[in-house]
C-alpha cells in the first residue's frame, strides 16, 4: 500500500500527482454542490432567503474554519493533527450529498445545506496538510500539475456534470433524476478522498513545540490571527492578491448576454477554447520552469501582465471598436492572453505564500488568510456592483446599465494591489520579511516509531 508522509526533504513525483488528483476529486464534489441553488429553488421561492442561506459560508468560514485551523497547529492525536479534521469532514460531506436530493422539503434541505457549509470549513485543514507533505522545492511544479488538473476538472464539470440537473436517466427499469446523479457523483468523490487519506496518508509528529496558545474557543483563534506578527506580511500580500483578482462576478454573464447580445452557448465556447489552450500549451510550459524561477518574480510577472491586458482590452473595446462590442474571436484573443500571463501568478501564488509561513503556524496562517480573503472579497464584490450602478446612473438613461464599466473598477483595484505587491517585494529585498517557510523547514528523514506518531 502507498504510504504518503509529511516532513520529507523530497518526495516522489507520483505522490504529488496522487495528491493533486485527490484535490481535484474534492473540487469535483464542490462543483457538484453548486447545484444546491437549484435544489433550494424547488422549495424556496424567495431569492433573498436562498442568497442568505448560501452566504452563511462567510460566517462559518470565520466561526468554524478559523478555530479548526488554529487547533490543528496545537493538538496531536494518534491520527495526527490535520488528518482528523479532514477525514471527519469528507465522510460527513459525502453523507450530506447522498441525502440532499432525497430531502423532500425545505427544512431538511436547508439543514443539509448548512451542514455542508459547516463541514466544508471543518475540512479547511486539507490544504495545510498538503503543504506539509510537499517540500518547498517541489511546490512550484506541483502547483502547475494542480492547475492543469483543475482546468481539466472545470471542463469536465461544465460539459458532463453541471448541465445534467434536469435530465432523467433510465436504465434496466431504474429511473434516476440528473439531480441525484450529480450529488451522488460528488458523494462518491468525497468518500474516495476520505478512504485515500485515511489509508494512505500519515502525519509525522513535528520535532518542535506547538506555537503559543492565545486562549481557547473562537476568541483564542481570532486573537491568534493577529498576535503573530510574522504573519502580518502574508496577510498584506493576500490582501493585494484579492484586489488584483477582482472580477465582474455575477455581472460578467449580464455583460455578455444583455449588453453585448451573446448567448449562453457563446459564453461556454469562450471558456472551452481558452481551457483547451491552457491544458495543451500554457500550463505545461509554465510547469517546466515553475521550480526554476524565483516565485515572487514569477508572481509579479503574472499580475503586472494581467493589469496591462485589462487596460489594453478596455481601451480596445471602449475607444477603438466603433460599436464597443467585441467579437467572440476578439474576446478569446484578449482573454487567452490575460489567462496565459495570469497562469504565472496563479501557479506561483500558493507556493509563494507558504515560503513565508513557518511550518508550526500553517494552520493559524491559513485561518488568517481565509479571514482576509473573505472580508476583501465581500468588499470587492459589493464594490463592483455599486460602481456599475453609480456609473450607469451618471452616464446612461434610467434603467440602462454599462456593465463593461466594471473594468474600470477592476483596473483600479489591480493597480492598488500592484502597489502593495511592490512594497512587499521591497521589504523582502531589504530583509525585513524573511522566507521562514523555507529557512525554518526541518525535514525528518528517519521515521519515528509508529506507536509514537500514530497512523491514519
Amino acid at each position: 500500500m502507498i504510504l504518503i508522509e509529511t516532513q520529507h526533504k523530497r518526495i516522489p513525483w507520483r505522490w504529488i500527482v496522487l495528491l493533486q488528483i485527490l484535490g481535484q476529486a474534492r473540487i469535483l464534489a464542490l462543483f457538484a454542490s453548486g447545484s444546491m441553488t437549484f435544489t433550494m429553488r424547488k422549495y424556496i421561492e424567495s431569492p433573498l432567503v436562498i442568497n442568505s442561506v448560501s452566504s452563511l459560508d462567510i460566517v462559518f468560514n470565520l466561526l468554524v474554519a478559523a478555530p479548526c485551523l488554529y487547533y490543528s497547529d496545537r493538538i496531536w492525536t494518534r491520527f495526527g493533527r490535520r488528518l482528523p479534521f479532514v477525514i471527519i469532514s469528507f465522510f460527513i460531506l459525502g453523507g450530506v450529498l447522498l441525502l440532499l436530493p432525497l430531502a423532500g422539503d425545505a427544512v431538511p434541505m436547508v439543514v443539509l445545506v448548512v451542514l455542508w457549509l459547516i463541514f466544508w470549513d471543518v475540512g479547511s485543514t486539507y490544504d495545510t496538510l498538503i503543504m506539509e507533505i510537499i517540500p518547498p522545492e517541489q511546490r512550484g511544479r506541483s502547483s502547475a500539475i494542480g492547475a492543469w488538473l483543475f482546468n481539466a476538472a472545470i471542463m469536465l464539470s461544465a460539459i458532463v456534470i453541471s448541465g445534467r440537473f434536469d435530465d432523467v436517466v433510465e436504465s434496466s427499469g431504474i429511473t434516476l433524476p440528473g439531480e441525484q446523479l450529480i450529488y451522488w457523483w460528488g458523494a462518491a468523490c468525497l468518500f474516495f478522498c476520505a478512504l485515500f487519506v485515511g489509508l494512505c496518508v500519515r502525519e509525522r509528529r513535528p520535532s518542535g513545540p506547538p506555537p503559543d496558545d492565545h486562549g481557547g474557543g473562537v476568541k483564542g483563534a481570532f486573537k491568534s490571527l493577529f498576535a503573530e506578527k510574522t504573519l502580518w506580511p502574508i496577510y498584506l500580500l493576500v490582501f493585494s492578491t484579492i484586489l488584483m483578482s477582482t472580477g465582474l462576478g455575477a455581472i460578467d454573464p449580464l455583460l455578455m448576454t444583455e449588453q453585448w447580445g451573446y448567448s449562453k452557448q457563446d459564453m461556454g465556447t469562450n471558456v472551452f477554447v481558452g481551457g483547451i489552450i491552457n491544458l495543451v500549451i500554457i500550463i505545461p510550459l509554465i510547469g517546466l520552469v515553475a521550480d526554476k524561477i524565483d516565485r515572487l518574480k514569477m508572481f509579479t510577472i503574472g499580475v503586472v501582465g494581467g493589469l496591462l491586458c485589462q487596460i489594453s482590452y478596455y481601451v480596445f473595446v471602449q475607444f477603438i471598436l466603433p460599436d464597443r462590442r467585441p467579437s467572440i474571436e476578439q474576446m478569446i484573443l484578449f482573454g487567452q492572453a490575460a489567462s496565459a500571463i495570469g497562469q504565472f501568478s496563479g501557479i506561483a501564488l500558493m507556493p509563494l505564500l507558504y515560503e513565508y509561513i513557518p511550518r508550526d503556524k500553517m494552520g493559524t496562517a491559513q485561518a488568517g488568510l481565509n479571514f482576509v480573503r473573505s472580508i476583501t472579497r465581500l468588499i470587492t464584490l459589493n464594490g463592483i456592483g455599486l460602481w456599475v450602478t453609480t456609473y450607469s446612473r451618471w452616464f446612461l438613461p434610467e434603467g440602462q446599465y454599462d456593465y463593461f464599466s466594471g473594468y474600470l473598477f477592476m483596473i483600479l483595484m489591480n493597480t492598488l494591489g500592484c502597489g502593495i505587491l511592490i512594497y512587499f517585494a521591497r521589504q523582502v529585498r531589504r530583509g525585513a520579511i524573511l522566507p521562514l517557510g523555507r529557512t525554518d523547514f526541518q525535514p525528518i528523514e528517519s521515521p519515528a516509531p509508529v506507536a509514537t506518531e500514530g497512523r491514519a
